[in-house]
């Protein structure tokens, strides 16, 4: 059978450890040992910022950072990819990072703090951002961000051999090579 698993990628790097998972989609720079793992990229995340559609500055045609350094924030835990993407933004535009922070691993946490209040902005993942603002969940604030995202990988541990059902999840989430 196959598990999935929502988690940080400190949480999912874990549990790989342990073996009871194996393979997870996360990213291992957070990692103090990322050579115990092989990695296959899997795909380059773009973020951007979300609100609640009644968000004061919902209805603006650009938005620089500035605009929203005394915003209360939604944001992943300390060092977490995400959130270090988020502080180097800040840093980058020479702002103070904020301060009162609500600090969540859940995405579903996210939204419905989001949905609760209308003063709240929070970074996603822009597939995310999408899902949600299709729905009319939220709606993504125009700010073009500067810095990137680690890219997801497909993360193993190194020298375990895996199940079939983990070969064959892993085939159809990685980019088939052309062959000559």
């Amino acid at each position: 059978s196959v598990e999935i698993v929502e988690d940080t990628s400190a949480r999912l790097l874990s549990l790989l450890d342990q073996g009871r998972l194996d393979l997870a989609i996360c990213r291992t720079s957070i990692s103090r040992q990322p050579e115990h793992y092989d990695c296959i990229d899997v795909r380059d995340e773009t973020l951007a910022v979300v609100a609640n559609r009644d968000h004061p500055l919902a209805g603006r045609a650009q938005l620089e950072l500035a605009d929203l350094a005394d915003s209360r924030w939604v944001v992943y835990s300390a060092n977490m990819p995400m959130r270090l993407s988020l502080e180097r933004e800040f840093q980058q535009a020479g702002l103070r990072f904020p301060l009162q922070l609500l600090e969540t691993t859940s995405a579903f946490t996210t939204l419905s703090l989001l949905q609760k209040n209308p003063e709240l902005v929070a970074l996603l993942s822009t597939d995310v951002a999408r899902f949600c603002t299709g729905f009319g969940m939220t709606c993504i604030l125009p700010l073009s961000l500067k810095s990137r995202s680690e890219p997801y990988q497909l993360i193993t541990r190194r020298g375990v051999s895996l199940s079939s059902i983990s070969r064959l999840f892993m085939a159809q989430l990685t980019p088939q090579q052309d062959t000559p």
